[in-house]
């Protein structure tokens, strides 16, 4: 599935992808940022709530200066995340949109979600995946 958001296909707006390393930065934040809202948009299931995304990243690197901690905080204190502690329950469609978005600001993660909900399908998490993230990732046409 082509992703166009705004009359634009997401590879046409030259979004920068980082290595490992460079994911503690504010650029590389806003990078991720703007892929995860224009990826929300051109699935059309955008929601005010996506504006917020990883907000606390930037704002916790600042204060700590230790990528490990902030993404080990983050992980833990976000429903889109597999390490999640909360009481909410995943959101699924929140995990597919940032695994989707991942392709185009991360080197190291160049599947898309399907590819991703495959490739973590023997992980422990194979019921929340095939009930799940499987029937949505098909409700919002990734097919590939």
């Amino acid at each position: 599935m082509e992703l166009i958001a705004f009359g634009k296909k997401l590879e046409d707006y030259n979004l920068k992808k980082f290595d490992k390393g460079q994911r503690s930065s504010f650029t590389y934040w806003i990078n991720h940022w703007m892929a995860y809202n224009l990826v929300a948009k051109a699935l059309g299931v955008w929601k005010p709530k996506y504006l917020l995304h990883d907000i606390e990243k930037p704002w916790l690197m600042l204060l700590w200066k230790d990528y490990k901690r902030v993404q080990k905080w983050h992980r833990k204190h976000n429903n889109h995340h597999f390490g999640y502690e909360g009481c909410k329950p995943l959101d699924p469609e929140a995990m597919i949109i940032d695994w989707e978005c991942s392709r185009f600001t991360k080197n190291a993660a160049p599947l898309t979600a399907r590819q991703q909900a495959e490739a973590d399908m023997h992980s422990g998490r194979e019921e929340f995946i095939k009930n799940e993230i499987i029937p949505m990732l098909d409700k919002l046409g990734l097919t590939e």
